[in-house]
């Protein structure tokens, strides 16, 4: 199943009930995607490919929600441009970070259309 949101307020909303249905059916995980940029939510851990700068961005943007971490996966070494991220937060915090994630380490347009893939 797959949602479309384009406005700020839509795309948390969409954030919002896709981390919660996620929470709740236990499933494979959710996947956020606008343009060429794609973030999977699965089992409190967020997983997103980046280059060196938007790593940097990412790193600043990271300053500002302490309570996201990044984390080393379990079972194998990521790949350098793959970053995981400890994401245990409410799901509106979450969603707040997110919608940062695609505008500021992403530098998404304010209008961007995010998918949300199930």
């Amino acid at each position: 199943m797959t949602d479309t949101a384009d406005t700020p307020r839509d795309r948390l909303v969409a954030f919002v009930r896709a981390i919660t249905a996620e929470r709740t059916s236990g499933g494979d995980g959710v996947a956020f995607v606008a343009q060429e940029t794609r973030l999977t939510y699965a089992d409190r851990t967020v997983t997103l490919s980046c280059s060196p700068t938007e790593r940097e961005r990412l790193d600043e943007l990271l300053g500002e929600y302490p309570v996201f971490k990044v984390k080393q996966p379990e079972t194998r070494k990521a790949p350098e441009d793959v970053v995981v991220l400890s994401a245990i937060a409410d799901p509106k915090h979450l969603a707040d970070f997110l919608e940062s994630v695609f505008r500021e380490v992403f530098e998404a347009a304010e209008g961007f259309e995010l998918r949300v893939e199930r």
